[in-house]
């Protein structure tokens, strides 16, 4: 199943439909913006764009706000908790990588697939997809 690593998601305090998920992954927190919300129905997909990796080593999170290091637009912690790789660990490479979550409000197992296109892209989209919803009720 794979070591424990934490997750956060930031919400957008200017474009309300705008997050960024965290994936602790080394001592790298791997960052996409997802727009039009984190997906919460099998059926729905999400394009997730793939931003440069940010050091997890020594972060602090005050409060619930914070401001994103790069826009400098004001945010808000939407979840954070632990994830756990639910594949292999060479599948994100290759552009593909299944995980866990266990926060307060998502709970599941979701996919980011990195989208392939035509022509050269410098960070090409992913994919956020929701497979699997855990039951709440079942701890």
């Amino acid at each position: 199943m794979g070591n424990v690593r934490k997750f956060i998601v930031y919400r957008s305090l200017t474009h309300h439909e705008r997050f960024e998920l965290q994936l602790e992954m080394g001592e790298n927190m791997r960052r996409w913006t997802v727009i039009n919300g984190i997906p919460l129905d099998a059926k729905a997909r999400r394009i997730a764009v793939e931003q440069p990796a940010v050091p997890s080593v020594g972060r602090k999170r005050r409060g619930r706000t914070a401001v994103s290091p790069l826009s400098g637009e004001p945010v808000s912690v939407w979840d954070a908790g632990e994830w756990y790789l639910a594949g292999d660990a060479g599948e994100y490479e290759a552009g593909h990588l299944r995980f866990r979550l266990h926060g307060a409000r998502l709970q599941g197992r979701w996919a980011l697939v990195r989208m392939s296109g035509s022509g050269a892209v410098e960070r090409p989209p992913w994919l956020l997809i929701l497979t699997s919803v855990r039951d709440r009720q079942r701890n």
